[in-house]
């Protein structure tokens, strides 16, 4: 196992309020995942503060229902003042009242790009009704974080079939792939591949969850290292946070990859 001498820059991790985080929490519970780290929102900050590798994190949660997203964002807009390590992203529904204005009043909080769930807010990916949001995040050089595959859960909203479309319509649109897209997770890096503003990061990956395992073939993620990036899924994993790290660094990735896949990738990427 490789061990790298750098930074970590961690692309996916969750906060959100007690009281919505309670009640996802007891969701995950009755379906037998049982996450070790219990604390909230403020002991997940302390926790990376005090991460000696851990240089930044996104945090970000997801809108359930339509109605919700703007007081969400104000909630992700506050957390800078609680860590100088957070970059935050917004939230937002299909349904929302006027999308494009959502991601304008998201971005006057700092807030660096949108995250969407696309099996729990049930859309697809090249949901019409999307198309505003995405031409918005566009025009302010922000970005997407999709869970558009459809592991560990499935429904008819996730898959790459459900993507496919978005990047040839919406060329321009930085889109980043949670998971790696697993488990479709070859049709996904080769979309990143082909498409200069599609990225991938390795959420949960090469670990065991209550569902399935979520990999992809290492040979493709070498081919496309320059394109994926570091991320935890914390504090939702049924593991240590660090065997995050050690799964990723003991895939067999020279060192230049090691080290862009977990910080120089993201760096770039998020202009730091």
């Amino acid at each position: 196992m490789q061990k790298i001498p750098c930074p970590i820059i961690d692309f996916h991790t969750h906060l959100f309020p007690q009281k919505l985080q309670k009640a996802i929490d007891s969701w995950f519970i009755q379906h037998d995942w049982v996450f070790p780290f219990a604390g909230g929102w403020q002991a997940r900050l302390d926790f990376f503060e005090n991460h000696n590798r851990v240089e930044k994190f996104l945090a970000f949660g997801y809108a359930h229902k339509a109605g919700i997203a703007r007081e969400l964002n104000r909630f992700y807009g506050s957390l800078k003042e609680h860590s100088g390590k957070v970059i935050a992203l917004m939230c937002a529904h299909q349904d929302d009242h006027d999308l494009p204005a959502l991601v304008r009043e998201g971005a006057d909080l700092g807030l660096a790009g949108v995250k969407l769930h696309h099996h729990v807010q049930l859309v697809r990916p090249d949901d019409t009704r999307l198309f505003p949001l995405y031409e918005e995040v566009i025009k302010k050089d922000l970005f997407i974080l999709m869970h558009a595959g459809s592991g560990p859960f499935s429904n008819e909203f996730v898959g790459f079939e459900a993507f496919r479309r978005v990047p040839e319509l919406f060329p321009e649109l930085k889109i980043v792939v949670a998971h790696l897209g697993a488990p479709e997770a070859d049709l996904f890096i080769e979309a990143a591949l082909q498409n200069e503003n599609v990225y991938l990061d390795t959420s949960y990956t090469f670990i065991p969850t209550p569902e399935m395992t979520l990999d992809a073939p290492v040979e493709l993620i070498k081919k496309a290292a320059h394109k994926i990036f570091y991320a935890s899924d914390f504090p939702g994993i049924c593991h240590e946070y660090d065997e995050s790290i050690r799964v990723i660094e003991g895939l067999g990735l020279d060192e230049e990859m090691l080290r862009g896949v977990m910080f120089g990738n993201a760096a770039k990427f998020l202009g730091l």
